[in-house]
């Protein structure tokens, strides 16, 4: 029983030292390299969500005026002036065509946001696995 209790309080003495020595390996100033990338992160993460609040904005307000002017081309069909109602309509087609692209645009702001936060998310794990 004597043996079995030193050899026991040796197996934990030495992993405790493995533990005390595997401290000595963290770098301070990795860990603090690593809080300033992560901040730096959130950060651009958040002017990134800011951005796409804005583009949505702007995309709602060309769909409102794409649909004043389908309204208009309706309108003109309706009243029988068919030279203005193709104006309207060329008019038309290139406010979607310019809403087709920034709604592209707007999905690959949040697809790149996406990975950003991915990336941050990656950057906290690394940092909580060099501070342990």
């Amino acid at each position: 029983m004597n043996k079995t209790y030193l050899a026991l309080l040796l197996a934990v003495a030495s992993i405790t030292s493995t533990a005390a020595f595997a401290d000595d390996n963290v770098v301070p100033g990795q860990v603090r390299q690593d809080n300033a990338q992560i901040r730096a992160d959130n950060r651009d993460i958040g002017k990134d969500k800011q951005d796409i609040r804005h583009d949505k904005k702007d995309l709602n307000q060309e769909r409102r005026e794409r649909n004043l002017d389908q309204a208009k081309e309706n309108r003109e069909v309706k009243e029988g002036d068919v030279k203005d109602a193709q104006r309207l309509e060329k008019r038309r087609e290139h406010e979607q065509h310019e809403i087709n692209k920034d709604k592209k645009d707007l999905n690959k702001d949040r697809a790149d946001l996406k990975k950003d936060r991915e990336q941050r998310v990656h950057d906290v794990h690394k940092r909580n696995q060099e501070a342990k």
